[in-house]
């Protein structure tokens, strides 16, 4: 009998022992340093309009977060904390003034959000200096004058894609239109501002080039003009002539030249007329020219700036893009 009693209990203490093991296996928590929290893509730059959306988070089993907003016109509206994975619904109030950013912090996770100013606020009057610009084919700038209340919010955008303007400002201000250059035919674009339409007119391209001619030694076009006297004259004129054309209807009105050379001295030539040529005149054996018998290679500096009836203009140089490099070659007389 005292046997079986002395089994009983040693039975007893083997059972106590297993419970004991099996409470200090339950699962535990994960630490903080072992969770991994995700969010979802969400659509962060919004209009001026109240808006909401939801932030799918992705963490693993017991693993906790919470979601905080930086700013009171995003709110967290359901899901400001969790455990596992699920969501964070959030809002956004209208806005009424110039634009703003704001972000939600889930775990480590920053969702940036960014909404744009109000482009017309209700009672709010957005007076434009222009609603039609004309910039020419070259590309530039139109300043546009935004009067408005000290408390009213606007932004401009561009709905072209040569054009950009960008701005928000509360009360007055100023939107610089910046168009590229055009190649082709005149083209026609918009801005907004202020919930107001500016429409942005550019004029049809202008194209400046030319080319070197060396009359006594070739009739075609050349990179090298020679100042000799293989001919028996001791002068050369080199000839450069215009290739410029539009693409609209406008013509070329005015022609400007920029010739510079070394010779002896700098020479530089200067004409601005309605020619679309430029003659001059250099002799061989120039004293102190550093002319040879084989002839020296010195840098024709040319550059054309043509303008057409519209007040566009275009400027190729020698060496630039689509003109090769021009060169004088200096040769002792004779030779």
């Amino acid at each position: 009998m005292r046997y079986h009693r002395l089994l009983l209990a040693s039975l007893a203490s083997v059972a106590v022992a297993f419970a004991a093991a099996a409470c200090s296996s339950s699962t535990a928590a994960p630490s903080a340093s072992s969770c991994t929290i995700t969010v979802g893509a969400v659509t962060t730059a919004v209009s001026a309009a109240a808006t909401t959306g939801t932030i799918p988070v992705t963490a693993g089993t017991g693993c906790a977060w919470t979601a905080v907003s930086s700013a009171s016109f995003l709110t967290v509206s359901s899901g400001a904390s969790g455990t596992g994975s699920g969501s964070v619904a959030y809002s956004i109030a209208a806005n009424t003034g110039a634009a703003r950013s704001a972000s939600i912090s889930i775990g480590s996770n920053v969702v940036n959000f960014t909404q744009s100013g109000a482009l017309a606020p209700t009672g709010c009057t957005v007076a434009l200096s222009a609603t039609a610009v004309t910039i020419n084919s070259g590309g530039g700038t139109a300043n546009i004058a935004v009067t408005a209340a000290s408390t009213c919010g606007w932004t401009a955008s561009s709905n072209s894609s040569f054009l950009t303007a960008s701005a928000s400002a509360t009360g007055n201000g100023t939107v610089a239109i910046t168009a590229t250059a055009n190649n082709g035919v005149a083209r026609t674009g918009t801005v907004t501002i202020g919930g107001q339409t500016v429409t942005v007119t550019q004029t049809a391209g202008v194209f400046a080039s030319f080319n070197l001619f060396d009359p006594a030694q070739t009739a075609s076009a050349t990179n090298v003009c020679q100042f000799r006297s293989a001919t028996g004259a001791n002068q050369t004129t080199c000839s450069l002539q215009s290739t410029s054309f539009t693409s609209g209807t406008a013509t070329i009105v005015t022609y400007t030249w920029v010739v510079q050379y070394t010779y002896a001295s700098v020479k530089t030539i200067n004409s601005t007329s309605s020619s679309p040529n430029l003659s001059f005149t250099d002799s061989c054996g120039l004293a102190n020219g550093g002319s040879t018998d084989d002839g020296v290679l010195q840098p024709l500096s040319v550059s054309l700036t043509v303008t057409d009836s519209l007040g566009n203009t275009s400027t190729a140089t020698a060496g630039g893009a689509n003109q090769p490099p021009l060169f004088v070659q200096l040769f002792n007389c004779g030779k």
